[in-house]
């Protein structure tokens, strides 16, 4: 599994099949996280000299992984998982590569997951606008994930520029993934279509059966489609653009001139 949102992560572990870790390359006390494990390694074992050594180097890792993740999980609920993945982004692909790799071809971790057969799962975001501003401003806030309901209470200013630079950063990484993974088994989950997916949720938060990317994940990976969404997990951005931005005619105006036109008026 590969590239997912904190919010798909959360809803595929609803389905006990499927084991889903969080960004495994990004600092975390959690001892199957990439930098506790690497820790654990006799010196001098990064970077791996080849691309033998680096494989070796992932199945030790994947084999941690998959011990932590059936031992180890709250209540063992997923000890008979048959679906385990990783949550990673496009920044973090070259974490793990030989010192004899050529930086113009493919990453090597995507070369290995498409040689071990893997599914990845590819999530976007087509509004590269909304996708940036959420970003810059969870940045501002120290605030990436809302668990507690929290309504956002005053304005932030984005420099217009930064915005545009990172709505091109995202579309420029996006492109290199697809090249670079065209020959790999892949899902694409887009976030706008996950949120269709829980508007359909029942009361007690039970997902029911239906067309959207979840039913696409689940048949690729042959799982029942048993999914929830308990409704902990909720927008970091929940208040109208027009009132969070200090300098929203400004935005709108920068995005009105640019590239990301079609995109101006859903600064709302």
């Amino acid at each position: 599994l590969f590239r997912s949102t904190n919010l798909l992560r959360e809803i595929l572990n609803t389905n006990e099949h499927i084991a889903m870790l969080g960004e495994v390359f990004t600092p975390n006390p959690a001892p199957a996280h990439w930098d506790n494990f690497v820790r654990l390694l006799p010196p001098g074992t990064l970077p791996p000299a080849n691309h033998a050594d680096a494989r070796q180097l992932l199945d030790r890792y994947f084999d941690f992984v998959n011990y932590r993740i059936r031992n180890h999980w709250a209540g063992g609920a997923k000890s008979r998982s048959r679906a385990i993945g990783v949550d990673i982004k496009y920044n973090q692909l070259r974490r793990i590569s030989p010192a004899d790799q050529d930086l113009a071809a493919p990453p090597f971790l995507l070369q290995d997951l498409k040689s071990r057969g893997a599914l990845l799962i590819h999530t976007i975001r087509e509004n590269v606008v909304h996708c940036a501003l959420s970003t810059l401003i969870a940045d501002q806030r120290g605030f990436w994930h809302n668990y507690q309901g929290a309504v956002i209470d005053r304005t932030y200013y984005v420099d217009p520029k930064a915005c545009l630079d990172y709505a091109r950063t995202i579309v420029s990484d996006r492109h290199a993934f697809s090249n670079f993974a065209r020959e790999c088994s892949i899902v694409n989950c887009c976030y706008e279509d996950l949120l269709e997916d829980i508007g359909r949720a029942a009361a007690g938060g039970e997902i029911p059966h239906g067309g959207g990317p979840l039913l696409d994940i689940a048949e690729a990976l042959g799982v029942p489609f048993r999914f929830r969404y308990d409704g902990r997990l909720q927008k970091a951005i929940n208040v109208p653009y027009s009132r969070l931005l200090s300098n929203h005619e400004a935005l709108v105006r920068a995005l009105s001139d640019s590239e990301f036109s079609a995109f101006a008026a859903t600064l709302v």
